[in-house]
Formats: structure tokens, sequence, C-alpha cells
């Protein structure tokens, strides 16, 4: 008998990774159902096999979202007193822009989060949370649809957000269980596991371990597979790879030197990363200045959370700087009429394909690099005229940085403008080193092969529904 399963994606990027990774060429025995608020041209490459739906409209309350930042801030306090690290509030709750309104919500939330840190303070606010969801349209009209629909299974691919929350809820109030995935490497030591479900999907032995270890009542072995992340698998595929002639040109990048990618990370945690790319423009200008190996930095800046501040650095050091679009210029450059898959993935592999190596302020582009076998660093110091409320050494104690306790080696540390400037003199020497390291470390975040998510997501869901 054939099984139906509902698959929820709330975010662009998360679905276009699970396509990516070949997730909807389902098994056979399998029918799907995609329950989305996507705006995706691969909507329409599905399989014809696959139907497509639109979720409800959101008609969350403010008393909801009070409720939710509060158990993620009561969830950090208690997870301070409880796991050996002690660094969980180093994890900000409120939105770094705050007005006058904001700051006494959150200042609120941080107040009364003192009083819910524990298991049964949280679970009070849990079904709080819960109850507020039930109480919602959207919720109402999750349960007719899951009614109609009558799947086996409901998949969701994203924990974190907001929109996910009630068709999960009404499916496991009507007795269908529910599978969902871990969205981000980050996201255990955040406390901001919105949703129960049945069973998880985690990257992981690694993220195995957290999940026992932050939710050891609701969570068991048997309930969670490590299937590893759709989020790398196309840098496995050459069809996402650009033309290198066309990405060069496309971008005007200067063909007779070492690439060097300068990552952006979300403003709220990269308020000085134009203090940092200025730091390696200024080296890399003064060393092709003395040297025949030559390098160009290319600036990937955050395609979500563009910082302005990178518009001066770009306009002081264009001979040095050129900065890479994450969004294709097809209407100039036109794309080969074979590449049929996502320009932006294919755009962001690229760049990294093409570069010697990535620079950031702690983001997971370092992990992408590795995947692709590309170094990279991350710049530890702090800029004299930085922004007051940006603090370098804060930002490397979030907990999600323990992954490196077992493999230091894996990322290079830059802790002064001068270590760039010396970085640049054993650039080559240092792609020789550390290389198992690089790889180790990689493998202990994701799980190997990364090609092969798609097939240990199937085996898991004919598992669960035999």
């Amino acid at each position: 008998m054939r099984k139906k399963i509902i698959s929820i994606f709330v975010g662009f990027q998360s679905f276009e990774n699970h396509y990516a990774s070949n997730f909807f060429d389902i098994p056979e025995e399998f029918d799907m159902l995609v329950w989305h608020t996507v705006k995706s041209s691969a909507l329409e490459k599905l399989p014809k096999s696959i139907q497509t739906k639109q979720l409800p409209d959101f008609d969350y309350k403010g008393k909801t979202d009070f409720l939710r930042y509060l158990k993620v801030k009561a969830t950090l306090r208690y997870n301070d007193k409880i796991q050996a690290k002690k660094d969980h509030l180093l994890y900000r709750v409120a939105p770094g822009k705050s007005n006058f309104k904001k700051k006494l919500k959150f200042g609120l939330i941080n107040f009364l989060s003192r009083f819910y840190a524990s298991a049964t303070g949280i679970q009070k606010l849990e079904d709080q949370f819960f109850q507020q969801t039930r109480n919602s349209s959207y919720y109402n009209e999750c349960v007719a649809f899951l009614k109609a629909e009558k799947p086996d299974l409901v998949y969701c691919s994203h924990q974190v957000s907001s929109l996910s929350l009630a068709p999960v809820i009404a499916a496991r109030d009507l007795g269908i269980p529910v599978v969902s995935f871990i969205h981000s490497w980050d996201n255990l030591p955040k406390g901001n596991k919105m949703l129960k479900a049945d069973h998880y999907f985690v990257w992981s032995d690694y993220m195995q371990e957290e999940m026992q270890e932050y939710y050891p009542e609701e969570v068991k072995n048997d309930n969670i597979t490590v299937t590893g992340t759709p989020q790398f698998t196309f840098y496995t595929k050459a069809e996402y790879l650009l033309p290198k002639e066309l990405f060069y040109k496309a971008y005007k990048l200067p063909s007779d030197k070492k690439l060097l990618c300068f990552s952006g990370n979300f403003t709220s945690i990269g308020m000085d990363d134009p203090l940092y790319l200025k730091d390696l423009a200024e080296s890399v200008h003064t060393h092709n200045q003395n040297n025949a190996e030559q390098y160009h930095v290319i600036l990937r800046a955050n395609p979500a959370d563009y910082n302005p501040g990178f518009i001066p650095i770009l306009a002081q050091y264009k001979d040095v700087i050129t900065e890479i679009i994450p969004t294709w210029n097809t209407d100039e450059f036109q794309l080969p009429e074979s590449y049929k898959v996502n320009s932006n993935l294919g755009v962001l592999y690229s760049t990294l394909y093409y570069s010697e190596a990535i620079f950031n302020i702690g983001s997971t582009m370092a992990l992408d690099a590795i995947l692709l076998g590309k170094l990279a660093f991350y710049c530890h110091y702090k800029q004299p005229n930085g922004h007051k409320d940006f603090d370098i050494h804060r930002l490397y104690q979030f907990v999600h940085f323990k992954t490196f306790d077992k493999h230091p080696k894996a990322v290079h540390v830059l802790r002064s403008k001068e270590d760039i400037k010396e970085m640049l003199h054993a650039f080559e020497n240092l792609k020789l080193k550390n290389v198992d390291a690089r790889q180790n470390w990689a493998k202990s975040v994701a799980a190997h092969p990364l090609e092969k998510v798609q097939q240990r997501m199937h085996s898991a869901f004919q598992k669960l529904l035999n």
C-alpha cells in the first residue's frame, strides 16, 4: 500500500537545498505533497507526481510571539545551569535593531526568563505557547487540510520557523507522526527548537549527541537518524558550477591573480566586517606590490542582510576588491542553455570553487570552504575603531564553536592584521598543512558522503512507515 508524506517548506533556501539533494526523487511506494510558502522556479521542476499546496495565511498574535522569545531566553538560562559549557546566554534573543517599544518588550522578557529557567518553567511556557498557537485560525486551517489529505507522515524541513509550528502541532494532535530536520549546525545550543516532533533528522553523530544532551527527556536515541544535511549536496554536482570563463567575464575578475573570498555575515554579528575586509585589502595591496604571487579579493556579502559599510571600502580599494553579487545577472551575461539549475547556488559554488581561501568572522562559510578543499580563515582580533556594540571575543565564545575542541587546526585563526600579511607570504605552505584536520572537522559536523543525504532520508522514511 502506498504511503503519503506531506513535506513542509517555509524557506526558499531550505527548499532549494532539498531540491539540489534530489530529495524529491522519492521511492515509488511514496506519494508526496509539498506544503509551502516558497517562491521558486524549482516548484515548476518538481516531478509531476508531487503535488504542491500553499500553507494558510499566518495569523499568530503578539502574545504568541512574546511567549516564543520568553521560552528561548528561559531555555538559554536553564542550559547555562545544567550544561558543562556555560555561555548559552551569549546568543542574542532580541532583534539587533530595536526601537523603544522593542527594548521594553525584550527587557521584560529578559527579566521574566529568570523565573522560568527550569524544566518545569520551560514546560509551562511551552504549554501556553502551543495553546496560543491552537487558538489561531492558521492552526484550524492546518487541521482541516490534514484531515482531508490523511497523510501517513509529515516531514518538517525547518524546526525554527514560526510558520512550521501550527502545521506540526496540528499533525501531532491528529496522531500523524512528524519528522523534523534540524536546520543548522548552531540551532541546538541556541535553545530555539520551536516544535516537538516524533523523530528528528540531524547532520552528524555530534548533533545526535547534542540532541540527547539538550533534550534528554524528550528525545531518545531511537528517535534520531543521522542523515547529513542537504545544504551542501550541490557542491558535489558539476551542473551547478558556472563555466570559469563566463564567471570571470561576468564579474570582471582578473584571471592572472589568485582569488581570496571575504564572506560577510549578518550585520548583527558582522558590524565590523567592513574593517576586516579593509585589513585584507590593504594587506593584499601591499603584498602585490612586492611579490610575484598576486592576489585579488572578492567580497560575497550576506545576500539576506547587506552591510552598507562595505560600500566605501569597495570604492577605496577597487583595484584589489571585486564584489560578487549573489544573484546572476542574466540580462547582460546569458547562462548556457544547458544550465538548468538554480543560478544563485551556482554563483555561491563558483565563488568558492574559484577562490583559494575564505575569510570571515565566525560564519558557517568556513565549513563550505573546507568541503571544497579550500583554506578557511577566521579573523579574531579587536578593531581599534570597531563598533561599540560588537565584541569579537564574545563571538568566538558561542557554544557551537566547541565543535573545534577536537579539531583545533581545522580553521586558521588570524589574530592581527600582521597575521594576514604573514599568511599571504606563507599561503602555499599553509595549503599543505592540516589537510586531515580540516577534513576530519568537516566530517564531524556534516555526515559524509554529502551526496548520500537523500538516500539516508528516504531510507529513514521507509523504516518509519513500515
